[in-house]
């Protein structure tokens, strides 16, 4: 079985090809790792000659990129000209029998969570929640992006009472570990449509800084009168307390100015899970 290079070795390959381009021809120490492993395997595959890792510098010009790029798609191993950083593992697999784990794009790397707006049924079970790649979701099929801050609120969506102008929401968890790229890589592109986003989450320093400096328009939240009565300092947590210079110098809109002072000045919060049965409408920012 022949030794395949590292991801290592790849990208310090495409990195010399475009030395070359512009060069012609290079002469590489050998005492680097990666051109220590290239070198290895160009003498094994009787690209180079035996003496070559003995030698101090070895030249290698665009002809030897060539026939190291061909031999390493005739033993269908990667080849540092395909851009595996950018092919998931079932297209990495269509290039090459070699599996390189840590490159290209995760398995969850674009999921999302979402909440649909009416239930699907499977096999006459209810389902409410789906897991899909984002780039496949028809976002001209919607008109505001919610994002949802906690995993249990967005399974229990139905708890709240949302008062949202828009008819057709894209209700998506915020994500943690697992779906926090794929949410975000959404909002983007999102907010580039110029479309709105608003966000749902807990009324304390982490989600208010959140909302306010991550590009959304507005935040659900109950009306001042409610969240004032509902609100405690003990869903502040001192840990929530670093958030806070940051919120209260940002320009806010006038609609927001009441909800900033309450968290700012008079440190107190409101967790999500604390607004059922509250009428939950968009607060603009800014």
């Amino acid at each position: 079985m022949h030794s395949a290079l590292s991801l290592q070795a790849l990208n310090w390959l495409q990195q010399l090809e475009q030395r070359l381009k512009r060069d012609g021809s290079a002469s590489i120490k050998t005492s680097g790792k990666s051109a220590t492993q290239v070198i290895y395997w160009c003498i094994e595959q009787q690209l180079l000659p035996d003496h070559s890792a003995n030698l101090p510098k070895v030249q290698f010009t665009q002809a030897l990129l060539e026939q190291i790029a061909v031999t390493q798609r005739q033993l269908k191993q990667a080849c540092y000209r395909d851009n595996v950083s950018q092919h998931d593992r079932l297209q990495q697999a269509q290039h090459a029998e070699q599996e390189l784990k840590t490159a290209g794009a995760s398995p969850r790397q674009s999921r999302v969570l979402i909440r649909l707006n009416h239930a699907a049924h499977i096999a006459s079970v209810p389902v409410q929640t789906v897991d899909i790649d984002w780039q496949q979701l028809p976002l001209s099929d919607y008109d505001v992006l919610l994002v949802v801050e906690n995993l249990d609120c967005l399974y229990q969506l139905e708890c709240f009472t949302l008062d949202l102008p828009q008819q057709h929401p894209l209700i998506v968890y915020r994500g943690d570990s697992q779906y926090s790229s794929g949410c975000k890589a959404l909002k983007t592109e999102w907010l580039q449509q110029q479309k709105t986003a608003i966000y749902f989450g807990d009324f304390d320093g982490k989600g208010v800084s959140i909302a306010l400096h991550e590009g959304y328009d507005a935040m659900l939240l109950p009306e001042f009168a409610t969240l004032q009565q509902q609100a405690s300092s003990s869903m502040l947590p001192d840990t929530q307390l670093k958030y806070l210079p940051a919120i209260k110098s940002t320009a806010c809109s006038l609609a927001f100015q009441p909800y900033q002072q309450l968290l700012c000045q008079k440190l107190k919060g409101l967790r999500q899970q604390q607004m059922q049965d509250m009428t939950l409408q968009p607060v603009l920012l800014t």
